[in-house]
């Protein structure tokens, strides 16, 4: 009897292990509040950047040449700083900070990684031209909505057409390090550009038309990487579960 109870327990035991790896990449790859952080210092710091460049053109355009000059030595102080920055922490120390922002939020829970996407010179390259592509399409849509070509009403669905490939794109870049779940944020992005275009007054007006682009990209992106992080803990409390093996394989024998 007790050897059919052993060897129930073993095959019980053999199924759990067979678990841990699927669970551990699941939660690996979840632990999005890191990426989630450094998104939002990466938003924060764009968007100092173009309003600084905003009253930059906006000063020289009234003719106030003090107040441009003032601005312009700000936005010059701003870039210097990041350029100080990014040579820092750029080139061979890239990471550092997402590590220890990593290690501040997830350190008691112990270290999990996924293996880092392979990028090379190229794609590097293309990188930074497609980011700055979008950051072009995205003034574009506004300044065009501002000068009455594009009605505010669409211009969510246009920035649609350029945001949504490139968040696609983004997450086939970072896997295999990221999980499908960050997906919801494209997803939810089209979802309201059809219903704009359905007719649901779901946008902004005036000079307020800028958050048509702003708030579901960052909206969504912060509750994809919320319903992300919530499945990690999902995943964790089911690794804790199949390390708690049965009878004598749990002793070690």
């Amino acid at each position: 009897m007790n050897s059919k109870q052993n060897n129930k327990s073993q095959d019980q035991n053999a199924e759990k292990l067979k678990e841990i790896p699927k669970w551990t990449r699941k939660y690996a790859q979840n632990r999005t509040l890191t990426s989630f952080i450094v998104i939002v210092i990466t938003m924060l710091i764009a968007m100092v950047v173009a309003v600084q460049s905003y009253l930059v053109v906006i000063a020289f355009m009234k003719g106030n040449m003090i107040l441009a000059s003032v601005c312009t030595a700000v936005l010059l102080a701003i870039l210097i700083f990041l350029i100080i920055f990014i040579s820092k922490y750029g080139g061979k120390n890239r990471g550092l900070i997402d590590q220890r922002i990593d290690q501040w939020i997830y350190g008691h829970e112990g270290t999990a990684s996924m293996p880092e996407p392979k990028l090379t010179k190229k794609n590097k390259w293309l990188g930074f031209v497609v980011a700055a592509v979008v950051f072009i399409c995205i003034q574009g849509s506004y300044y065009l909505s501002m000068e009455g070509y594009i009605a505010f009403k669409y211009m969510q669905p246009v920035s649609a057409l350029y945001l949504v490939p490139f968040l696609v794109l983004l997450y086939f870049e970072q896997r295999p390090r990221v999980g499908p779940l960050v997906l919801i944020c494209p997803i939810l992005y089209t979802i309201h550009a059809i219903l704009i275009i359905a007719g649901i007054p779901i946008f902004f007006t005036g000079n307020w038309g800028i958050l048509n682009i702003v708030l579901p990209v960052f909206g969504y992106t912060f509750l994809a990487y919320v319903i992300a992080h919530v499945y990690s803990r999902y995943a964790l409390k089911k690794l804790k579960g199949l390390t708690h093996l049965e009878g004598d394989t749990a002793n070690g024998d």
